[in-house]
């Protein structure tokens, strides 16, 4: 089976994080997966972007809930990180949909405050013929069960951070949610983690790799683990033409 290479925000260590860019740069590289975060402004418009405000990762500032598409999209997204990107700008998730969909299956993590909006979410990816190609994740858990109830057949992802209670069963929680992936903290995975989700039909994708290279991604690779962001999917994916698990 072959491991997934999820390009975290696309290929984010070199190109504008959640850009159209960064999803092309991981696709030329051959990465079949990408990972991004959903927002909602202020006129309801889903966008990818990370964070709840727009300060980080462009030129302007406020919160994505406080500020209308139009606002958004007149915002340049490339500068922050070099000159050489000047002009990218903030994708729609409609815009993300028809850029990736046949291309890329997809993570979608909600970040956005609240329920109100996961039906739309849902909505938009159907309506493109997608739900096979796509798994929503989120830390935010209530919302996978909601996911689930909207609709069965989407693919769900915890998103967990075992360091938060060594004693908690965290594939316990998993299970509980009714997902279909156990997504751990990279350095919180265990050998008996990974068995044991398995074991449960669950899927593995590990998460907060960010740009650690090398040893740090063989050792998921190594626990068993069916896949994991990262922000240098060029370097993992050396690594799995080197092993054939491409």
């Amino acid at each position: 089976m072959s491991f997934m290479n999820i390009a975290h925000r696309g290929f984010s260590s070199q190109y504008p994080e959640n850009t159209l860019l960064a999803f092309q740069k991981a696709l030329d590289l051959g990465v079949p997966h990408m990972e991004f975060d959903l927002q909602v402004t202020v006129d309801n418009h889903l966008i990818i972007m990370h964070d709840r405000t727009v300060d980080r990762t462009t030129n302007g500032s406020g919160n994505v809930c406080d500020l209308t598409l139009s606002q958004i999209k007149a915002l340049d997204a490339g500068s922050h990180l070099s000159s050489e990107f000047v002009g990218e700008k903030v994708p729609t998730f409609e815009e993300t949909l028809n850029f990736l969909g046949g291309r890329s299956k997809m993570a979608v993590e909600l970040k956005f405050e609240g329920n109100n909006h996961i039906p739309d979410v849902l909505d938009a990816i159907a309506h493109h013929n997608l739900i096979d190609q796509v798994s929503i994740s989120s830390f935010d858990l209530p919302k996978l069960p909601e996911v689930k109830r909207l609709n069965p057949e989407f693919s769900t992802t915890a998103l967990l951070k075992p360091e938060t209670d060594p004693d908690c069963d965290w594939v316990g929680v998993a299970l509980d949610l009714g997902v279909d992936v156990f997504g751990p903290r990279h350095n919180d995975t265990t050998r008996e983690m990974v068995d044991r989700a398995h074991d449960n039909n669950l899927l593995v994708r590990c998460w907060g790799l960010g740009h650690d290279q090398g040893p740090a991604l063989e050792r998921i690779i190594d626990l068993g683990a069916n896949g994991l962001t990262t922000d240098c999917p060029d370097i993992l994916q050396d690594i799995l033409k080197r092993r054939n698990l491409l």
